[in-house]
């Protein structure tokens, strides 16, 4: 009763101060819902052979044909079975041809026959139709077609792109991107990966354009226009629709006798670096894998700059495609972390000529059989060229952990996810899920088999599989033919079924006993909020540790593999601490006792070289820390104990973890982060003792990221050397140092006016290297001025800024600055329909909408989003669900505040040392203290 009375007369005090493991079968499905199969092709004929010719129109004097193309295709098919009826895949295509026939012997006359009454799905882009004759299994047949399409400017199928060259003349350009569905775009045909073909290409073009397709010009000749000409392309090997690629362009090219880079003129220069690292990877990636590229039946590789490319890069075979600013570099310009973007992407593409072009995903529900390696490879396959990148290190905080929060929500799918059908399934399967957790889960295999082991397999796989399509079973029967019985094989198929098949990932609950002799490991599902996600998997898991008596943390071999709720292990000798998930090789988060965490702490903040734990470790530890507290598995103030330790802190690899951490809290703060700045500064000290502000002859490529980081946190939450620094170097804006632009232009605009504007401006509308040009426009969001953010939001809406480049510019507004978000909000949806115009569409529109909502702290901004979708949702169609789940993220993360967040505002106000603490701050610190009396 005196606590109840102690409640409410502290609650009465302060209302006077606030007056003021599921288990699934290995083999793919053979069916699929009826209401689905419509998406989807029969498996009852097979396409052998497209003979394909192409003239697009891109001049002025086209007139009324500019920007269609006519086309003209040959389909050598055979039927499995029987049939009469042919279905393949067709959009916005016109056709003036339609017929069959069979393909006659050598010397014997075609019987050609008309298709006729074909009928055609504006849902699924199925064209069907009905041969008047069966076609007789086993048999080869020509189909005919002639036909007219468009080059839009959406950057799908074949389409259109252009720039103004140095004379200031617009050029137009013809380019390709067919990934998932969009070849049926430029060609009728049997467009889902698993129907492979040859595919023989000719290009008609200007002979003021140049062309380029998948394998070398075979020849060249003058059609009966003077000013014309017909290029023909060797045959490509079997592969699929999705990797047909061709250019029409006046476009330069670097090259030897096997390698080219291409790229509008005036960027020839650019091209040097990846011209060279792309060789080197290439030839190195064919030797791990021991099997050479140019044996794979395709002698010639090039990579091409396109100006307008809705990916960042495609992997055509023999012809990867790419945004400029992901392949040009300028020694004097590029930032050393854009070169890096550039080296890996590149090594991307390139592992899929292996994983994705020779064996290809049989459909998409698979993805990750292309996406994973590749995004593995990405950062390993670089790092046998680059070696001193440290990429190994770098994978874990890139890829790894940032995936974590996504398939920690309800918003998760399945590696292996068979529910795909659906031109929304096929989007929704090139995320982060395909990319970046099939890559740590093919880490997690590699270090649970042994690298030897998987290199074979590797190596393996792809010979049995080559120009063939692949399910998950073959990758796992791969690595199980290596995979060695003291590795825990008995458990290999578990592992991969539980990682695979199910959601998510566990959290392992680690308790070493009083008498530091064993350990018990317990697992559940980690969840950041409770969202109706499950919560009862159970995975399979290998397991690696280290203890206080051993510091072992180059051992990553797992010791023991869990598969229940719980499981104990005996140690050799008493420990003080353990550590588990070595180098964070393992697919899991991890917690300890509080004892554990403490002793830990001791380790980092009390011994030399941080208790001799890996950086990686540390990393780790970062992560799974304030991960924990926010989803309420530990309290706030354990956490932040631990990470004091980052004051000692001077290594990139765990300061990023704690940066996106910290970025997260940052972000539920709103504009209240004096305290947090404080503390920012003093943890951050060290490092910034360490690095400076200049740049050193003597960085790594870690010390220039982290020197980065450091200074848009210390200079963003106002400190005055580092502000001061930033300005002096912008008072000479053409020689700031090109790896700390991105701080000079961000601190500038965001401490500046319309002068500084006007003078990045200037810099972007001049500038000819499209790495830096990238950098300009991405840093214009960094202004805080009403009229300049306006001034901003115009550009997005205008030519200005491309396409694919609003986006990013657009989140550059609201999340540099917390104070912008409500005026980015207001502008967005005052003036969604023009913005709806510039980026194509409403479902963008409702991206950008949500992903500025994620960010509200206030319910009055709560209010505005209901509002506004109760009055405009119905004009954005399908994607109204992106906007009603944008309500319910707002609400949670409001909730989430209400019940976690002082906790942390107390700590930075105790930590701050000021007695200023909020009233509702002051009533959460009165709360736990008389908790923690009752307990």
């Amino acid at each position: 009763m005196f606590a109840l009375r102690l409640v409410v007369l502290c609650a009465g005090c302060l209302s006077v101060v606030l007056a003021d493991t599921r288990k699934l079968d290995l083999e793919p499905p053979t069916t699929f819902a009826a209401e689905n199969w419509e998406y989807r092709l029969s498996e009852h004929i097979n396409p052998i052979n497209y003979d394909i010719t192409l003239r697009p129109y891109l001049l002025e004097s086209d007139n009324t044909k500019r920007f269609t193309f006519d086309g003209e295709v040959w389909i050598e098919i055979e039927p499995v079975q029987t049939t009469n009826l042919v279905s393949l895949h067709s959009k916005n295509l016109e056709y003036s041809r339609s017929e069959y026939w069979e393909k006659p012997a050598a010397g014997a006359t075609a019987q050609i026959r008309q298709i006729t009454n074909p009928t055609q799905n504006a849902e699924t882009d199925i064209r069907s139709f009905y041969t008047g004759l069966d076609l007789i299994a086993k048999q080869r047949y020509i189909l005919h077609f002639k036909y007219t399409g468009l080059m839009g400017d959406d950057m799908h199928g074949f389409y259109r792109s252009s720039y103004v060259n140095d004379n200031n003349e617009t050029k137009w350009l013809g380019s390709t991107q067919f990934q998932t569905n969009h070849a049926r775009r430029a060609f009728p045909c049997f467009d889902e990966p698993q129907f492979k073909a040859t595919f023989n290409v000719s290009l008609e073009r200007h002979h003021t354009f140049n062309s380029a397709s998948n394998t070398r010009q075979k020849s060249s000749t003058q059609t009966e226009d003077p000013d014309y000409y017909l290029d023909f392309y060797h045959t490509t090997p079997k592969m699929s629709t999705y990797l047909l690629a061709f250019i029409i362009s006046e476009f330069a090219k670097r090259n030897d006798d096997k390698f080219g880079v291409l790229a509008r003129p005036e960027y020839y220069t650019q091209t040097q670096y990846s011209f060279n690292v792309g060789r080197q990877i290439l030839d190195e990636m064919g030797k791990y894998l021991k099997l050479d590229y140019y044996t794979l039946g395709n002698n010639k590789m090039d990579m091409a700059a396109i100006p307008d490319f809705s990916a960042g890069a495609m992997e055509n075979w023999g012809l990867l495609t790419y945004r400029e600013r992901s392949l040009l570099v300028d020694e004097s310009a590029t930032t050393l972390s854009s070169q890096q973007s550039i080296a890996v992407l590149v090594a991307h593409e390139q592992t899929h000529m292996w994983f994705g072009d020779l064996v290809t995903c049989k459909w998409w529900s698979y993805t990750w059989l292309n996406e994973g390696f590749a995004q593995y490879f990405q950062y390993f396959g670089t790092a046998l060229v680059e070696k001193s990148w440290q990429l190994e290190k770098q994978f874990v905080v890139a890829q790894l952990q940032p995936v974590m929060g996504m398939d920690a929500t309800i918003a998760t799918n399945p590696l292996s996810d068979e529910n795909t059908y659906t031109p929304a399934h096929l989007s929704r399967m090139f995320n982060s899920i395909s990319y970046n957790k099939g890559a740590s889960f093919i880490r997690m295999i590699e270090h649970t088999m042994g690298t030897e082991n998987f290199q074979t397999s590797l190596q393996e796989y792809l010979v049995k599989y080559q120009y063939q399509s692949s399910v998950p079973e073959f990758l796992l029967n791969a690595w199980q033919k290596n995979w060695p019985e003291d590795r825990f094989n008995s458990s290999s198929v578990e592992i991969f079924m539980s990682f695979t098949t199910q959601v998510g990932y566990p959290l392992i609950n680690v308790k070493l006993s009083d008498d530091g002799k064993t350990i018990t490991f317990s697992q559940k599902r980690f969840l950041l909020k409770n969202d109706g996600s499950d919560d009862s998997l159970l995975y399979t898991v290998p397991i690696s540790y280290t203890t206080s008596q051993e510091k072992n943390f180059m051992d990553t071999k797992p010791k023991l593999v869990i598969y229940t709720a719980t499981q104990t292990t005996p140690l050799s000798s008493a420990a003080n601490w353990v550590i588990a998930n070595i180098q964070e090789t393992g697919y899991y988060r991890v917690n300890y006792t509080e004892k554990n965490w403490h002793a830990i702490r001791s380790e980092l903040v009390g011994s030399s070289n941080w208790g001799d734990i890996h950086e990686v470790n540390r990393a780790q530890i970062a992560d799974d820390l304030l991960n924990l507290a926010r989803a309420g598995h530990i309290h706030y103030d354990l956490t932040l104990s631990v990470l004091e330790y980052l004051a000692s802190e001077v290594n990139y690899i765990p300061w990023t973890s704690a940066f996106n951490g910290f970025d997260f809290l940052a972000i539920r703060l709103g504009t209240d982060t004096a305290h947090f700045g404080y503390y920012i500064q003093q943890q951050t000290s060290n490092a910034y003792l360490k690095l400076g502000f200049g740049e050193s002859d003597t960085d790594e490529a870690l010390d220039v990221y982290l020197r980065t980081k450091v200074l848009s946190w210390r200079c963003r939450f106002g400190n005055a050397e580092c502000i001061g620094h930033a300005k002096t170097y912008f008072k000479s804006l053409g020689s700031v140092p090109k790896n700390l632009r991105s701080v000079v232009y961000c601190v500038s605009l965001r401490e500046g006016g319309p002068t500084e504007f006007d003078a990045l401006y200037q810099k972007f509308k001049d500038e000819k290297v499209a790495t830096e040009a990238m950098l300009l426009q991405n840093s214009f969001g960094c202004v805080k001025q009403q009229a300049l953010i306006e001034r901003v939001f115009d550009l997005i809406l205008s030519d200005e800024i491309r396409r694919q480049d609003k986006s990013s510019v657009l989140t550059t507004l609201y999340t540099e600055n917390n104070e912008n978000v409500s005026p980015v909000f207001a502008l967005v949806t005052t003036r969604f329909e023009k913005l709806a115009d510039a980026m194509g569409g409403y479902s963008a529109v409702a991206t950008v909408i949500s992903n500025i909502a994620s960010r509200f702290t206030e319910q009055s901004q709560y209010e505005d989003l209901q509002k506004f979708n109760s009055l405009n949702s119905a004009k954005f169609g399908s994607s109204a669900t992106t906007l009603k789940a944008a309500e319910t993220t707002v609400k949670e993360n409001l909730d989430w505040a209400e019940s976690k967040l002082d906790t942390f505002r107390v700590y930075l106000a105790k930590y701050n040392g000021s007695a200023t603490i909020s009233g509702f701050s002051l009533l959460s610190l009165l709360l736990v203290s008389l908790t923690t009396l009752l307990h």
